[in-house]
């Protein structure tokens, strides 16, 4: 027999029921309220989290980073002392080298440079030193002045002194990278702060440096050097390095009537400008192959008035200090 609630009872049952949903549907609605405020609040926390490392990122992109120089290959062996200064001996590229070593006061100071002083054709270490005055830039500029000799060894020696017509540098370019890393081992030095300068055949081998390992260099000065196309190939610096160079008449600066200094340093400095390289032209007009009066202190200072990855504070001046000869001039 079927038995059928009372109309009271299922109403009853009903009002239970429904009650017992509308109860279990609010704490579900609780317990989902809570999650949602507990994955609300993680949420948050990481949109801070990300948030902060974002403009933690934004302000450490809006700090300039000062460009720092390459590190020259590590000096395969033990370095010699250059510390006491004099001539030093090192052996570089598989052949005994030999320099002249000017030191600063202070070996400690990281404000200390490093110089290279680069000779003419026949010249020496020793007297171009001398005549360039090493001992004083070195004490005056906190500077490392390193004046070499050329190679004279058989498989070493190149025809004007220097491997300004190689491609790859030969031994000189060795010699360059090898000095730079045993000084740094030993001196403090500013890595921001090496420079390359020289005359003539020197200079020429400065020129090589410039176009071909910028990337160590804060400056150069050069003395009667510059790119002779049927020659050497110029070729971008890989860092726009400050460059001052000096020379005179076409018909004066002249080696032998076969290198004409005026031409190679016009077509040198244009080559520069194109590349919108920072150039101080110092035409001096001079009727003869020489370093002109105030050239090595113009030259000089104009080094060591720059550093790696700066832009010159004469470029941005628009204007040469007053202490330079007359004859300079920023190249248009």
């Amino acid at each position: 027999m079927r038995r059928f609630l009372s109309p009271r009872l299922l109403t009853t049952l009903s009002s239970l029921a429904l009650s017992a949903f509308v109860l279990a549907a609010c704490g579900s609605t609780t317990a989902a309220s809570g999650s949602t405020a507990t994955a609300d609040t993680t949420t948050g926390a990481d949109a801070t989290a990300d948030d902060a490392a974002t403009a933690q990122d934004v302000a450490t992109a809006d700090v300039p980073q000062t460009p720092q120089p390459a590190t020259p290959p590590a000096y395969e062996g033990t370095c010699p002392d250059f510390t006491k200064g004099g001539t030093v001996s090192i052996t570089s590229g598989g052949f005994k080298r030999s320099v002249r070593v000017a030191l600063p006061q202070d070996l400690t100071s990281p404000d200390n440079g490093l110089v290279f002083l680069w000779h003419g054709l026949g010249d020496s270490a020793s007297n171009f030193s001398s005549a360039f005055g090493a001992t004083s830039i070195a004490k005056n500029n906190n500077a490392v002045v390193i004046t070499p000799d050329v190679c004279s060894a058989s498989g070493c020696s190149q025809m004007f002194g220097w491997a300004f017509l190689t491609d790859d540098g030969g031994a000189d370019v060795k010699l360059f990278e090898d000095v730079i890393s045993c000084v740094s081992q030993q001196v403090t030095i500013d890595a921001r702060r090496v420079y390359s300068t020289g005359f003539s055949a020197g200079a020429l081998w400065t020129t090589w440096l410039l176009i071909n390992r910028a990337e160590y260099l804060g400056s150069v000065a050069i003395f009667s050097g510059g790119i002779d196309p049927s020659q050497v190939a110029y070729v971008t610096p890989k860092w726009p390095i400050p460059v001052i160079g000096f020379y005179g008449s076409q018909s004066g600066d002249q080696f032998q009537g076969m290198v004409f200094f005026h031409e190679l340093m016009q077509t040198l400095i244009g080559d520069l400008r194109t590349d919108k390289i920072f150039t101080v032209d110092c035409d001096h007009e001079l009727n003869a192959h020489t370093i002109p009066s105030g050239g090595v202190e113009a030259g000089i200072e104009f080094m060591f008035n720059h550093k790696y990855g700066d832009k010159s504070s004469y470029e941005t001046d628009g204007a040469l200090p007053t202490s330079y000869p007359k004859y300079c001039k920023i190249a248009p």
